[in-house]
């Protein structure tokens, strides 16, 4: 028998890197950082003094939220002061000789760091944490405090910048993401927000050549030498298959002078690589290892996907083949605990987006959590990042260089994600300079260079701006006079670059906000109106949609319902609610995925849905226009085991030709003709065949709480600070939601779990009143594994009860120091406003009478009477450039008004503009004059009485003046 010496010694090598790599976890200690704090709503004067007395301060573990919130916080009702955190430890001596870094991911909007009462570090932004080397601040002889001041207050000098009572979302307080304890040989891997390196620090994997039968691995680890001393060693990098098999390997020697540093570049090769698709999100395991004196001194291990994209003018490309996008926008912020959310939760809302048939989120409008970014690496979910801005930029130079340093950060930070594939790199519906544009993108591009980089700019902007974007949001057939295309011009659209809408949905349309609250009819008009939308009948900024030949993908508004500070109402625009439960318009996304897809452990591919509840003989949803999503041939529709109809996809797409061209599915709508109550069942056929079902009964009188612990597979660790939402359905004998249902239920938990916000009556989580049958909270496990068992009661119904098992926790904690008993509670120095907002009082006045409405220019399509036919969404728009004009309210007769509301046309356009009133028509009192946004239709005092109100625009950011609505409030 030959030997054949080659395959020998590679099998010895890979040998030997499968022991290497099985004792990898000894070389590098992480301590989990997140329980064991103490807090302090408010300033403290020396809150970073190793002796201060802190008996009073709250016991609370993170994520953290400074205050937890109302579910429903609108109207800026949040926290926006200071808190202050304290942690005790303890280390071994035996790490004396390491290097200790302290990794905090995100605190909101900045915070100062401090150990042992000297500080450390100061950290501007909210959405990219940092890391620091602590080691020269540690006390190796007994008790050490880390402090950490952190300030939600308005700062506009920090991205996003824009005070929260004029802004679209909220940006929450508190330090809330994890935070750990990293302890390193002096020799090490650095980590990338530590060091200042172009293109580097820490790891930086990418892949310059990729095919199906092979691919080229690109590694660059940097190193550092903290020793004294030179020191020689070797890079060793091995790639390891899902399976666990070392795959392939790369050596490289170095050599370090006392303090040096260097990025070692390595390249494997792979041949029939396991390529990476939002539909086989397939990932390597990458583990870098540094080698001195030999052994092993310090690792670092992640997970890789291979892939090459390609964005076009004929669509986007992943692997060569074409992929068109279907995604949503997500703001990270939950009920009552605001963007603080454990990292299972943000695992559970990746698997909830591939659920919903999404393979695409734009993470608007600010860099997310890791964790979220890991689970879209792990199901298959592409992601637009951002950079934090919304409507707002400061030509201060401090204000420019803390946004060059987000974008930096953002992008080192998430670079060898292989779910991100857009990089939008503009301040979202802002006016800016086009050396921002031009700056922004030289970063973004030299910070990862090749040809995988792809930045986008929230609209095209102007002429100026157009070398300064690789993706485009809106594209128009000609630039206009100012050569600024972010208008309300209607115009044909051309191919200049790649296309995206990167939001539609929401603002106009037949039903474009529901709330769970509202009827089964209502929940139905949203889709229904998102159906026309995506056929080309939308707004014109969101570019016809699936009926653009050019478009590469979209980006519904949104997916979740959130809480905004520039509106007291929570905005209902999400295809799931605040709560994440679904609404309709979830299953009609659902529907425009493909049937021969199915992703193991997420979903099949064949699905049906009704979108009725069978409730009411008054609503057409249950009675002339059944409606029923399906991505199959063809849905039969019965009633109480009568068949209504049978209609096949080849039937429904001339209705819908645009959306099925592009791969989705048509709805299926069926005429009863009357209303029998009972049981809906659809029937969705393949060739024939049944593949999937779906029934709904009608809801007959609540008897029971049915409990669903939502973790979606996902078991809650028992590390002390992991969570599971819980949602809590008020339902009749037969398990059917009542949806009708505004019950009143108490919950508790016990065992090993503890219910967020047990007792603190201001936010209403331990008794409430559920919404739409459904009511909901958030579980914390205990450091103990165990039972969890969650109980919710109310008066004249069957009391709910589930339990969970939480699962131990492996890793480790770091250890907590000699310290008092922290006494405070959750409501210590809570402040709460009784005073009623403007919004809230003009609510309940009467609305003074128009007598007619006059404008110096108009055009058929948007006619003057729009402005007060009681919608915003229909408008006035001018067909004149000249400016200024004028549009003038005469009311029926002279009246007292006591305030009005200006909705302006294009939420994103700026409008600088007077308001005026007049008794007679001659004689003008200014009433205000300002430029804002249209988003910003908060009512203001008028307390005057007036005949006439006059509104003159002066200028418009783009296009031409225009409005949605004006309303008078009296008395």
């Amino acid at each position: 028998m030959k030997i054949n010496v080659v395959r020998l010694a590679t099998f010895f090598l890979l040998l030997c890197a499968v022991i290497a790599h099985n004792r990898v976890s000894a070389q590098r200690t992480v301590l989990n950082m997140n329980t064991d704090w103490a807090f302090y709503r408010g300033e403290v004067n020396g809150g970073q003094v190793v002796e201060l007395d802190d008996s009073t301060w709250m016991p609370v573990v993170l994520p953290h939220t400074m205050r937890l919130e109302k579910k429903h916080c609108g109207g800026d009702d949040i926290y926006k002061g200071i808190g202050w955190y304290r942690r005790y430890f303890t280390l071994d001596e035996k790490y004396k000789d390491k290097k200790v870094s302290l990794l905090l991911e995100a605190a909101m909007t900045s915070s100062t760091l401090f150990v042992n009462g000297k500080e450390v570090k100061r950290h501007y932004g909210g959405y990219v944490g940092y890391s620091v080397d602590i080691t020269d601040y540690i006390n190796w002889d007994g008790n050490n405090v880390i402090a950490v001041r952190v300030s939600a207050e308005y700062d506009p000098l920090t991205p996003p910048g824009k005070p929260q009572d004029r802004m679209d979302f909220y940006y929450y307080s508190g330090i809330y993401r994890d935070m750990v304890l990293e302890i390193t040989d002096k020799l090490h891997i650095t980590n990338e927000l530590e060091v200042d390196h172009i293109a580097g620090g820490g790891l930086f994997v990418a892949y310059p050549l990729v095919t199906k039968e092979r691919a080229v691995v690109d590694i660059k680890t940097h190193i550092q030498n903290d020793r004294a001393g030179v020191v020689k060693g070797e890079v060793r990098n091995l790639l390891i298959s899902s399976e666990g098999r070392v795959v392939h390997r790369a050596a490289s020697k170095f050599e370090l002078a006392e303090g040096g540093n260097a990025h070692v570049s390595q390249q494997i090769e792979v041949k029939r690589p396991k390529l990476w698709h939002p539909y086989t999100p397939n990932q390597y395991t990458l583990e870098s290892q540094l080698w001195s004196d030999g052994r092993m001194v310090d690792s670092e291990s992640r997970k890789i996907g291979i892939r090459t994209i390609k964005q076009t003018t004929d669509g986007f490309f992943i692997n060569g083949e074409y992929l068109y996008l279907r995604g949503a926008n997500r703001h990270q912020a939950h009920a009552n605990v605001g963007d603080a959310v454990s990292n299972s939760v943000q695992e559970r809302e990746a698997i909830s987006f591939k659920q919903g048939g999404f393979n695409a989120v734009r993470a608007a409008h600010y860099p997310q959590d890791p964790s979220f970014l890991d689970a879209c690496d792990k199901y298959g979910l592409l992601v637009i990042e951002c950079i934090p801005g919304w409507q707002y930029f400061n030509a201060d130079e401090v204000f420019v260089e803390r946004l060059y340093d987000v974008g930096r950060d953002m992008i080192r930070r998430d670079r060898n994600h292989p779910s991100i594939y857009l990089w939008e790199t503009a301040l979202n519906e802002s006016r800016y300079p086009a050396s921002l544009a031009s700056d922004l993108y030289d970063i973004a591009h030299s910070e990862y260079p090749g040809d995988q980089m792809y930045t986008a700019g929230d609209y095209l902007g102007h002429t100026d701006m157009f070398d300064y974007y690789d993706v485009f949001y809106k594209q128009v057939s000609r630039y206009p006079k100012d050569g600024d295309v972010m208008s309300n011009y209607v115009e044909d659209f051309v191919s200049l670059k790649p296309l995206y809408t990167r939001e539609w949905g929401d603002g106009v349309g037949e039903k474009p906000r529901v709330s769970l609250t509202e009827n089964e009819q209502e929940q139905m008009l949203q889709c229904r109106g998102r159906f026309d939308q995506l056929n080309g009948n939308g707004y014109f900024d969101w570019c016809m949609l699936d009926a653009n030949k050019n478009m590469a993908g979209h980006f519904v508004w949104s997916y979740n319902d959130y809480a905004r500070g520039s509106q007291q109402q929570t905005l209902y625009c999400g295809v799931v609610d605040i709560n994440r439960y679904p609404k309709f318009s979830y299953y009609m996304s659902q529907s425009m995925r493909d049937k021969g897809i199915s992703q193991d452990g997420l979903y099949d591919g064949p699905m049906v849905y009704i979108a009725s509840c069978n409730s009411s003989d008054t609503l057409i949803s249950s009675t002339t226009d059944i409606t029923v999503f399906s991505n199959c041939d063809e849905v039969k529709l019965y009633r109480n085991n009568k068949l209504v109809g049978a209609q096949t996809r080849i039937q429904r797409t001339p209705l819908y030709a645009p959306i099925v061209d592009k791969g989705g599915s048509p709805s299926f709508v069926f005429d009863a003709t009357h209303y029998e109550a009972g049981e809906l069942k659809a029937e969705a056929l393949i060739d024939g065949k049944v593949v999937a079902v779906h029934t709904v009964r009608t809801p007959e009188r609540a008897t029971n709480i049915e409990i669903d612990i939502d973790d979606k597979g996902i078991k809650p660790v028992a590390d002390g600070s992991d969570m599971v939402g819980v949602y809590f359905k008020i339902c009749d004998d037969h398990g059917t939601l009542v949806n009708s249902s505004d019950a009143m239920i108490d919950i508790r938990v016990e065992g090993a779990g503890e219910l967020i916000g047990a007792g603190v009556k201001r936010i209403g989580v331990s008794r409430q009143k559920v919404e739409g049958g459904v009511g909901f909270a958030f579980v914390r496990t205990h450091k103990k594994a165990g039972d969890i068992t969650v109980i919710a009661e109310s008066e004249g119904l069957e009391m709910g009860r589930a339990s969970i098992s939480s699962v131990s926790y492996k890793a480790k904690h770091l250890q907590d120091g000699t310290h008092t008993v922290f006494t405070g509670g959750e409501e210590d120095n809570v402040k709460v406003s009784s005073e009623k907002s403007l919004t809230e009082i003009v609510a309940d006045k009467p609305i003074v009478a128009i007598a007619s409405v006059e404008a110096d220019f108009y055009q058929a399509n948007y006619p003057v009477s729009n402005i007060t036919d009681g919608n915003h969404k229909t408008w006035w728009i001018s067909n004149s450039d000249k400016l200024p004009q004028s549009v003038t309210l005469k009311l029926e007769k002279e009246s007292f008004v006591f305030a009005s509301a200006i909705w302006l046309q294009k939420d994103s356009a700026s409008y600088k503009h007077t308001v005026e009133t007049s008794i007679d028509g001659k004689s003008w009192d200014v009433l205000y004059s300002r430029e804002c946004t249209g988003w910003e239709f908060k009512p203001v005092l008028v307390n005057r009485n007036l005949l006439y109100y006059r509104i003159t625009f002066h200028d418009v950011s783009e296009g031409r003046a225009g409005l949605g609505e004006v309303v008078l409030y009296g008395i």
